[in-house]
Order: structure tokens, then sequence, then C-alpha cells
């Protein structure tokens, strides 16, 4: 899988991108990651990227040009097919972001990420993605709240979705046996899980995950997992 990230402040995703399982997977060419400013792509001589709201307002709003010709820039340059990608646009205002859809997405070939800042982008350029691409554009929310920009949004996505492709995470069991895996049509919670030593500050592991018999840890793992 092929990730691109349109942000103004790319710099932000520089150590997300060289740290652990995300640095791995990028090694053994699994995923790809490649950053992009919009204000390179900017037809204003100055390279501005932003301007006052129209009608009033406080803060200032990212132009609609810049975006959209950023996105454009990725899909000929990296000549994406239609089917094989999503364009996709963090907001507080839409579709709760959750397992399912991070399960759809992981088998993309390409992911845009869309990250405004400020006040926001221009509407015009989520109508022009949603006239063009009507298929590929999305927008989720991570719920309801709001952030300085959606770059945060978009690394918690980042990182649900590519756990989920085989090669990052070594063991496939680590997400089948989890909470909201598809095994138990992504509505459970696992149960508790412990490691050494046997007691801390006076708690202990359950006598059961201690006695080897693996009928009854899954039934305890069944019993204590939380169906919602």
């Amino acid at each position: 899988m092929h990730i691109h990230l349109v942000s103004i402040f790319p710099e932000i995703f520089e150590s997300f991108l060289g740290t652990s399982l995300i640095k791995k997977a990028q090694e053994k060419g699994v995923l790809a990651f490649s950053c992009y400013n919009p204000r390179e792509f900017s037809t204003d001589p100055h390279q501005q990227i932003d301007d006052s709201v129209y009608g009033g307002g406080d803060g200032m709003l990212i132009k609609a040009q810049p975006i959209i010709d950023t996105v454009e820039f990725v899909i000929k340059d990296n000549q994406i097919k239609k089917s094989d990608f999503s364009i996709l646009f963090p907001t507080p205002t839409e579709q709760l972001f959750n397992q399912k859809i991070a399960h759809g997405l992981s088998k993309k070939e390409h992911l845009i990420f869309i990250c405004g800042r400020y006040e926001g982008i221009d509407y015009r350029a989520e109508q022009y993605f949603g006239d063009r691409y009507p298929d590929a554009f999305r927008k989720y929310s991570i719920g309801p709240f709001i952030t300085l920009g959606g770059e945060g949004p978009s690394l918690l996505m980042i990182e649900a979705i590519t756990r989920l492709i085989p090669g990052v995470i070594k063991e496939k069991g680590s997400w089948i046996h989890e909470s909201y895996s598809p095994r138990d049509n992504m509505s459970n919670i696992e149960a508790p899980n412990y490691t050494r030593p046997i007691e801390v500050y006076g708690m202990k592991v359950p006598e059961v995950l201690l006695n080897g018999d693996e009928e009854e840890i899954a039934q305890w793992r069944e019993e204590h997992s939380i169906n919602l």
C-alpha cells in the first residue's frame, strides 16, 4: 500500500514514519509513504495557501486550488486507477471511523489523506472531489471533538488501517483474536491480559490462566470478553 499525505506541515509525520512497525513495514516494501505540501502547488506568487473567510468569521481558511491541484498531481504522478484508491478527509461532522471501515481501506492500493488546518478547507475542494471521484472520496470523523488539524486524525486512521495489512504485524493472530476482530463480527472487546510477575501490589493473575488448560483458559476469556 502507498499512503499519500497532503499537509502544509508534513514534518509532523517524520517521527511516526521512522518508528517501530511502520518503519519496518517500509523497509520490507509492504508500505510506502509520500508527503506533499500544498504550498508547492499554490498559484499565488507568494505561495500563500490561506485567506480570510467570505461573510466574515474568525481564523483563516485553506484555499481550494492548492488542495485540488496537489491531489490531482498525486493521482496522475502515481498513475492511480479509480478502483485502486480512496481520498480520505478527516472531519468532525461525518461518519465515525471504525474497525469495519479500516478493514475495507486496508485492501486499497493507494490512500490519499487530506489534512486541513486553521478553520478548515474551502468547501469547494470537497465539492470537487465528491463530484469527480464519488466512489473514492470519503469523509470520516474520529469523534465529536475538534483538533488543531487533520494530521492527528489521519495518523490514528493510518495506524488502524495499516496494522491489518499482511506483513505489518508479524503474527496475523495478533488482530484476529483481539478486540473488534472479524471473527466476532467486529463487536467484541477481548478479555483482560496479564504478564509476569504473578503478583503486583497484591493483585494476582487469575489462577485459571496459570494452569495450562487451554479449554478452561478459552472459556475464561470468552466469559470475560464484552460483546457490544
